[in-house]
């Protein structure tokens, strides 16, 4: 039987290689599980020229890609078009953006399906259709090409219950997707549900979720992390559902069973003192919170249903609980004003004094195709990519992203000096925190001297790496 192999690329500088693909890991179980011979394989953009030979060498049934837009969009049509030189089957994209651009994906001569949205059921009736060579008219959520003409199929309704859809671990080599995180040495990442109710302006999931969230049973998520705790002694879990606190009562049980400490993200507007009380029993180590913008008129404008002031109080409850957290913000809205954007940071700087224990994300605004202010930001002056390659200088965290409000590269800059403050690095940080209460951002020499000697100390490299990392290891403990 001719497999069928699933692909995600990771970028090396986001230091994703490590973080379990959640997404091609779920299709291919299904797919697995539905009698086909599955081969998943995680790569970076070092290794695409290899993987390319290797895949077309294989001659699977299917090649499928799980792309998200920014830098993994650019990657995988690399890797698309390496694989299409060689061999002439056909490959399949998947994940957010194809869903959100499908009709775009199919024009370029790479793509020859997209699966929109869940891709479960859609890949396993694709499969059937391809090796009985019918029409594919009735494979609902897909796209694809007929006679040169592109082809939308309807959308399929979401898998309602979830639990039928179980990841089979058997299918990835899990050791090489545990790492450490804080004073964690055995961590994985997990998903326990899909999607989010709330409906930020801003957010993919309008589209991509229709802003509905599901989620497994209690008693899935609990035997999956158990087994995971007692056969590879994990001993922390990075959660990355979009919203853990859908539910509070479901998430504290499945907190309270598993007996680990996590990493998850909660609103802003959850937090209270019933709620930290509880992330503090319940051995919470960091929460990434979206307070998104120091400006009320833009929380209003993206319908984020928080103010600055509720933003305070929450941070306020977290610092008396000592809970660690990381504080995200967008800057570069569409009519966002120097005044508003000085605010966000502001915000982060007011929310520094408070909480020690805080963490910063500072993002350029990235205008999703589908969200609800997408159209608006083609209307305040945003040029979409016109092929699908065009999307992977598309990434709000690059500093040569090109924005039409905001210097991305500034904004860089700001990230990484309040990245900086987290790190144990004695009186420098004094100087970090004048940078950013001054704004003095001009001359950034700091910033790659701190990477470089960072990037040897992490990766222990030579005799300098391991000093490097011993004396950091001694600050932290003493200083």
């Amino acid at each position: 039987m001719q497999k069928i192999i699933l692909a995600q690329i990771n970028y090396i500088e986001d230091h994703s290689e490590k973080i379990l693909p959640l997404g091609i890991l779920s299709v291919g179980s299904a797919l697995k599980k539905a009698g086909f011979a599955v081969e998943i394989i995680n790569l970076n953009e070092k290794e695409i020229s290899s993987i390319a030979s290797y895949i077309a060498g294989q001659n699977p049934l299917w090649v499928g890609l799980s792309v998200m837009t920014g830098i993994q969009t650019e990657h995988s049509a690399l890797l698309s078009q390496q694989i299409k030189a060689q061999w002439s089957g056909p490959i399949v994209w998947g994940g957010i953006h194809p869903s959100l651009l499908p009709s775009q994906c199919l024009s370029e001569n790479y793509i020859d399906y997209v699966i929109i949205s869940e891709g479960e059921k859609t890949s396993i009736e694709l499969t059937e259709k391809l090796l009985q060579q019918k029409d594919l008219s009735g494979v609902l959520g897909l796209g694809y090409k007929q006679n040169n003409v592109i082809k939308i199929n309807p959308e399929r309704p979401f898998i309602q219950n979830l639990d039928e859809y179980r990841l089979d671990f058997s299918l990835i080599d899990l050791e090489k997707f545990i790492f450490p995180l804080g004073k964690y040495k055995r961590v994985i990442a997990y998903k326990a549900s899909r999607g989010c109710p709330f409906n930020c302006a801003f957010c993919y999931n309008h589209i991509f979720n229709k802003n509905r969230w599901r989620a497994w049973s209690i008693a899935a998520v609990v035997e999956d992390i158990l087994f995971l705790k007692t056969k590879y002694k994990i001993d922390a879990i990075k959660f990355y559902d979009d919203n853990f606190f859908v539910n509070k009562n479901r998430a504290f049980e499945i907190l309270e069973k598993i007996n680990l400490p996590s990493h998850l993200e909660v609103r802003i507007d959850s937090i209270d003192e019933n709620l930290a009380q509880k992330l503090k029993e319940l051995k919470v180590f960091d929460m990434l919170i979206g307070v998104e913008s120091g400006s009320n008129r833009l929380l209003e404008m993206i319908d984020k249903k928080i103010t600055v002031q509720r933003i305070m109080e929450g941070v306020k409850v977290i610092a008396a609980y000592d809970l660690p957290a990381t504080y995200s913000a967008i800057v570069g809205l569409p009519t966002e004003t120097k005044a508003e954007f000085e605010s966000t940071i502001d915000l982060f700087y007011q929310i520094r004094k408070i909480h020690r224990k805080a963490v910063f994300s500072l993002g350029a605004y990235l205008p999703y195709p589908g969200s609800r202010m997408y159209d608006f930001a083609l209307e305040k002056g945003f040029k979409a990519p016109v092929n699908t390659l065009g999307w992977g200088k598309i990434d709000r965290f690059r500093k040569d992203f090109k924005s039409p409000w905001v210097n991305a590269q500034k904004v860089w800059r700001i990230r990484e000096y309040f990245k900086f403050l987290n790190l144990k690095l004695g009186p420098l940080i004094g100087w970090f925190e004048f940078r950013i209460k001054e704004r003095f951002f001009v001359c950034p020499f700091d910033i790659y001297v701190v990477e470089l000697l960072a990037g040897v100390a992490i990766e222990q490299k030579g005799w300098l790496g391991k000093v490097l990392r011993r004396g950091y290891n001694l600050i932290k403990k003493y200083g």
